[in-house]
């Protein structure tokens, strides 16, 4: 029995002794963990200025000049007359590389990276071989290369022959690559420094996100329905802050949905026919990439995606079909088109249909449920919006749901009552 109980105790402690060994291992992962959090977080503090996050110059990267996006906007921030929001503190570790900020005159814009960190690595590290330079080779040596317009070129064909069925990103240039002088040329007219820099920004934003490039061909100042464009500085765009997304503003009133609505049906038409040589197909309609504002205008805040159509080009026989209209045809549920079929007719509705699914299609539709007084007096409009999903004449459609929505809008009914929702 002595010698029973003996071992029982040499168990028993040995039991305990190895928990406790287990407890401060344990604990001086703890440590060391929380110590390197907080060795990284002081680093990050020391670097980026404080507790206010990054300062705007720190987030340029011109030091990858000229493979970035341009220098429009660096006086004006080199000159502090636009600095960063320091209320949001999650700029210190912004994922989405998006920041914040205001002008001297208080005018709020938004800073955009326009890519991911890992995005931009990616790239860096695709540059030498790109340009046939030694690994490591220096940026600056990109100004040595004497095809550039070949690699733009080439960027854009390989967007275009991308398959159909894979997602693509950036901008599709169609149904031919040589309209790209004609796209490009309001950009290069008015260029007064290095014409070789110049391109090599165009081939990195068309590498990484075009979207400075779309802000600039179809402007706000002349009607469009896109943020401000402030200018550009090494990997950073400045924009306008037009608004909140519509995605946050369920709550609100019916009748200012119906607002909303309206000015998302004719910015479809405006994308679609507004411009004199191009039509612009947006593949990301969502309500998070539509913002509106205290006048309750709204604006589309993401152009990375996106496919540029010449109306005006003369079809060669792997076109036959280009004089005739597409309407696009179901595909599945959810958010689904052709991007070739686009591409093979001089006009789709690709941008109407878009329109209609935000406001009446699968996911969070802005203006479903339809209050049930309107469902009552006019049960003529979710049939028109359900036409304008399924049915194969949008443009007519589109046109009787303009017209029908500006007449409920002067309705002082459905402006001035609490409206029910069925």
């Amino acid at each position: 029995m002595g010698t029973g109980s003996c071992r029982f105790q040499i168990c028993v402690h040995d039991k305990i002794y190895n928990k406790m060994l287990l407890r401060r291992r344990f604990c001086k992962r703890m440590v060391l963990m929380i110590f390197a959090f907080g060795l990284s977080f002081y680093a990050s503090v020391l670097l980026f200025g404080g507790f206010r996050g990054p300062q705007i110059m720190q987030l340029t990267d011109l030091s990858r000049c000229p493979a970035c996006f341009g220098l429009s906007v660096c006086p004006e921030l080199y000159s502090n007359q636009i600095v960063l929001d320091s209320s949001h503190w999650s700029s210190m570790f912004n994922t989405k590389n998006i920041y914040y900020g205001y002008t001297k005159s208080n005018r709020r814009v938004v800073l955009k990276k326009l890519a991911h960190d890992w995005e931009f690595l990616e790239f860096d590290d695709k540059i030498c071989k790109e340009f046939n330079l030694k690994e490591n080779c220096k940026v600056v040596h990109l100004l040595n290369d004497t095809n550039v317009e070949e690699k733009i070129l080439r960027v854009i064909e390989y967007n275009v022959s991308w398959p159909d069925l894979e997602p693509r990103k950036g901008l599709v240039l169609c149904p031919y690559t040589y309209s790209l002088h004609d796209l490009l040329n309001p950009l290069l007219n008015g260029v007064k420094g290095n014409p070789k820099s110049e391109m090599l920004n165009i081939w990195t934003m068309l590498s990484i996100n075009p979207e400075p490039i779309i802000l600039q061909l179809i402007p706000r100042s002349k009607g469009w329905p896109v943020p401000a464009f402030g200018g550009v500085c090494g990997r950073l765009e400045v924009v306008g802050h037009e608004g909140e997304p519509l995605s946050a503003l369920h709550h609100i009133e019916w009748h200012k949905k119906l607002k909303y609505a309206q000015k998302i049906l004719n910015a479809a038409m405006d994308f679609t026919f507004k411009h004199d040589r191009f039509r612009f197909y947006l593949m990301d309609w969502s309500l998070d990439n539509i913002v509106a504002n205290e006048k309750d205008e709204i604006t589309f805040i993401d152009l990375e995606d996106i496919i540029v159509l010449d109306k005006h080009i003369s079809p060669k026989k792997d076109l036959p079909d280009w004089y005739k209209r597409y309407t696009r045809e179901v595909l599945g549920t959810g958010f689904t088109f052709s991007i070739e079929n686009m591409c093979r007719h001089h006009l789709s509705d690709h941008n109407l249909w878009a329109a209609c699914y935000i406001l009446a299609g699968d996911e969070n539709p802005l203006l479903y449920p339809i209050p049930k007084d309107v469902n009552s007096s006019r049960p003529h409009f979710d049939r028109l919006l359900n036409a304008c999903l399924n049915g194969d004449d949008r443009f007519r459609t589109i046109s009787k749901l303009q017209h029908v929505i500006e007449e409920m809008l002067m309705d002082e009914k459905i402006n001035s009552e609490v409206l029910f929702i069925q």
